[in-house]
């Protein structure tokens, strides 16, 4: 079965945000357009399937919304299956997403991985009636292809709800997203870029949402391979809109009816080796792309310091980010004590982070524990805000 266009999964990505609550009768209405439904058939009398989000408050009073909807595909598609996502709302009286998309904890995912605690809590709130609901089609006899689909916060559930599916159930399995957060860390990147058939993971240049949460999460596919819908640079949270009035808006750069019209690009840091020289820190920008290059420089300097025989944990274990970034800030301090060269490559990554967010405050001579942390407590801070902003923005 052919995958879904770009313009396709765009408009269900969209169309989605409609479920969010049911109207003055209590029914759920989604207006589904024509590109969408000449190809699939939307269910709704039974209403969408709902989930709790957010931290203590919702899980305390059980508020339920409606997160995503399923459809049965027919013509072109009439073997397939589409479970399309919503993401975070705008809405101030719903902060319990936005809470859920900061949330700072790990935990396990259905593939066996490490992945975001919030969107994990998230998923397996809504997991038992995606069963109840998927199991009558994705039976011994479907051999179709099954379509997740989703934006923001909806897109990480997206990444969760395929992995699941080829758990639970097997078969082919594609994922489109649209300016998706990181969703877990190396491990789940490697198993769900293993399990998927196609993953469409598409940003805008100038998205800041994709940069979170930071290292160690990482995006899948693990090659790095994301679709630019615009030639955007920096950091702007408009570009995170899905909408046809925004500016870009998903749907408007993803106005496409083939991938191969959409420029494909590779992560170039992802498999290089980065070393970042202190004198040309104000080469930074506040930029998607050198948020990149300070992941790719990071992770060559913990590789570099295994060769020196410094035991650099593969995957450091915290019970939070923010412990996470403790743990990594005595490393770094220790990294930079056993050789000059170790040295001068760990303040050349602390100047051009800085550099990142705009600060002068200069590298001291002597790296230690508290000034990395702060500094990271400074990075993750700023690009958290251009995230938080960007959330706040969607339609």
């Amino acid at each position: 079965m052919p995958a879904l266009s770009p313009k396709m999964a765009a408009y269900m990505a969209n169309m989605v945000y409609d479920i969010k609550n049911p109207g003055p009768t209590g029914r759920f209405r989604m207006s589904v357009d024509p590109i969408v439904g000449r190809h699939f058939d939307f269910d709704l009398s039974e209403g969408p399937v709902s989930g709790v989000s957010g931290g203590l408050v919702s899980k305390v009073m059980q508020l339920r919304t409606g997160f995503g909807v399923i459809g049965k595909g027919k013509g072109l598609y009439k073997d397939d299956v589409v479970v399309a996502i919503r993401g975070t709302s705008s809405n101030l009286k719903d902060m319990r997403d936005a809470l859920t998309d900061l949330s700072v904890g790990f935990a396990t995912s259905e593939n066996g991985s490490t992945v975001h605690l919030g969107f994990q809590r998230a998923f397996e709130s809504m997991k038992g009636e995606l069963d109840r609901a998927l199991t009558p089609l994705l039976g011994r006899s479907f051999h179709g292809t099954v379509h997740c689909v989703g934006h923001s916060l909806g897109g990480a559930l997206a990444s969760l709800t395929a992995d699941w599916i080829k758990v639970r159930f097997g078969g082919t399995i594609n994922l489109y997203s649209f300016g998706c957060p990181r969703v877990g860390l190396n491990g789940y990147a490697i198993k769900s870029t293993a399990a998927l058939n196609k993953i469409h993971r598409c940003i805008h240049g100038a998205d800041p949402v994709p940069m979170v949460p930071i290292w160690p999460f990482y995006h899948a596919p693990y090659n790095g391979q994301e679709y630019v819908l615009d030639g955007a640079s920096g950091i702007n949270p408009e570009a995170h809109k899905m909408g046809l009035r925004a500016t870009p808006g998903y749907m408007n750069t993803a106005n496409y009816e083939d991938w191969a019209a959409v420029q494909l690009r590779s992560d170039s840091f992802l498999n290089q080796k980065i070393r970042l020289d202190y004198e040309k820190r104000h080469n930074a920008s506040f930029t998607t792309r050198y948020m990149y290059m300070l992941t790719a420089a990071l992770k060559t300097l913990l590789a570099d310091a295994v060769k020196y025989g410094i035991a650099v944990p593969v995957q450091f274990a915290a019970s939070s980010i923010s412990q996470m970034l403790d743990l990594m800030a005595q490393t770094l301090q220790k990294i930079a004590e056993v050789s000059e060269r170790l040295y001068d490559q760990t303040k050349g990554l602390l100047g051009h982070m800085l550099s990142f967010i705009g600060s002068l405050t200069e590298v001291p001579a002597k790296i230690t524990h508290d000034f990395v942390r702060w500094v990271f407590n400074k990075v993750s801070s700023a690009v958290y805000k251009a995230a938080k902003s960007a959330m706040d923005f969607i339609e």
